[in-house]
């Protein structure tokens, strides 16, 4: 909300500057919308045996919205508040999003920076995602960032960050301290090198608690170090890390392994673009949630696939690729992931709470006119969690029709979701059901406009590369 309120401000500022003849000198893209919507679902339980209808009545936000200038922001995502008319389950807090903004401009001595993720998490993975089974994680960072040029084409920045990570209901709250260096080099007005070193303190607000849930340790820190290529040319943007991080938890000896992160878009044709995106590096649930983009879901539980809530840092591995053709009138993509989070055992846990899942998705539109806009979307989820022994699988598909009405969109949307899975030991059973949802959804451009064009965070199972130095 902190961030929603310096979009306004500097809304304001760059509308000033227009009406003054000086332009939009803050560079500004995208949209930040009002949503209003309303959905009816004949299994609100998300159940096989009690099936029960209910309307879902949503009231929120969606944005994505770029700004570069004394305040630079990045907003991606949705967030609503959820309302069951038939009272199936409480209002509750729905969505993902992501927002960062920095204050001060790079080439100023100091910065200040914030941003913050928001999305839910699993408490037993295997059952049907509803508000009961969800929980909301928060993760909040903030601090104060220096720099130091060296020409015009050398920059070092030492930076803090205090950073908060909030569950709705689980025990593992936490707090992190980080310090950094990173060195950058610019090689051409279109690539740049840097160098980065960090390191990141991390204590749970409720330790004690922490340890005995767990029986391990719960204090660690997380050291990394890595080198950067960026470079974005004519038909390519490409980011390439390699570099090495480790592990240590309190009273136990590090641990390390190489880190890498590999994005790159490359327009093969006029009319298609190829995406490719793969990373591996210690991560924890918090610091996840700002690889997330999201689009506009209403209806719980379809089209998204939650982490399951787990205190200790794990090492991240994913990977995925997409094509999306666009031409004329019609927009077409196909999309895929490949994700794992493996849990090193000197934390006290032992490697089978390991967990897999891919996904996969085929996106169809078809303009029918300027401001009218026809899609289907195809999507599947497979995840695999080692300590339970077992799979869940869910299939989703949903046809929407989109009008335009200047600064307003109206969407109508009908959807199939589909789950299965085999049964778990340790008392999970692995939630088997079918709902079917229809419903309107209306946004209103506050800033910005809200494109009917494809968008990269529509495509599931790819991170959100926005390019950039």
């Amino acid at each position: 909300m902190v961030l929603l309120a310096l979009v306004w401000q500097t809304h304001a500022v760059a509308q000033n500057a227009e009406s003054s003849g000086y332009g939009n000198a803050s560079g500004q893209a995208g949209y930040v919308d009002l949503l209003a919507g309303l959905a009816y679902t004949d299994n609100a339980l998300l159940s096989s045996t009690q099936k029960k209808s209910d309307g879902i009545g949503a009231l929120g936000f969606t944005a994505d919205y770029v700004r570069h200038g004394n305040l630079s922001l990045d907003l991606l995502g949705s967030l609503a508040r959820l309302q069951y008319l038939d009272h199936s389950f409480a209002g509750t807090y729905y969505g993902q999003f992501f927002g960062s903004g920095i204050l001060g401009k790079s080439t100023d001595f100091m910065q200040w920076a914030l941003s913050d993720s928001f999305g839910e998490e699993m408490t037993n993975p295997l059952a049907a995602p509803t508000p009961q089974n969800l929980q909301t994680i928060n993760y909040l960072s903030t601090g104060p960032q220096f720099n130091l040029h060296f020409g015009l084409t050398n920059r070092l920045t030492l930076y803090g960050r205090y950073s908060r990570t909030t569950y709705q209901r689980s025990l593992f709250g936490s707090q992190s301290y980080e310090g950094g260096a990173q060195f950058r080099h610019a090689l051409s007005g279109a690539s740049a090198v840097s160098l980065r070193a960090s390191d990141t303190h991390t204590r749970y607000l409720d330790s004690a608690a922490v340890r005995n849930l767990i029986g391990g340790t719960s204090d660690f820190d997380i050291r990394r170090a890595s080198f950067t290529y960026r470079g974005r040319f004519v038909r390519t943007e490409v980011l390439l890390r390699a570099g090495y991080n480790m592990i240590q938890f309190s009273g136990s000896p590090s641990h390390g392994a190489p880190l890498y992160e590999v994005r790159l878009s490359r327009q093969i044709s006029p009319f298609s673009t190829l995406y490719v995106d793969a990373r591996q590096f210690y991560s924890t649930n918090g610091t996840s949630l700002g690889a997330q983009g999201a689009g506009l879901n209403l209806q719980v539980g379809a089209a998204v696939n939650p982490r399951y809530a787990v205190a200790q840092p794990f090492n991240e591995r994913s990977a995925g690729a997409g094509w999306l053709f666009h031409r004329a009138r019609t927009t077409f993509s196909l999309t895929g992931s490949y994700g794992q989070s493996v849990y090193d055992q000197t934390s006290g846990v032992s490697h089978r709470y390991n967990q897999r899942n891919e996904s996969a998705a085929a996106i169809l539109g078809r303009q029918l006119s300027q401001t009218t806009q026809l899609q289907l979307r195809v999507q599947g989820y497979w995840n695999s969690y080692s300590h339970l022994d077992a799979r869940t699988r869910r299939q989703d598909a949903q046809l929407s029709f989109s009008k335009r009405l200047r600064r307003t969109m109206i969407s109508l949307y009908v959807e199939r979701v589909h789950q299965s899975g085999s049964p778990g030991n340790s008392g999970f059973y692995a939630g088997s059901y079918n709902d079917d949802r229809g419903g309107v959804y209306v946004t209103y451009d506050v800033f910005g406009s809200r494109s009917m064009q494809p968008q990269m965070q529509s495509m599931p199972g790819l991170q959100v590369f926005r390019g950039g130095y």
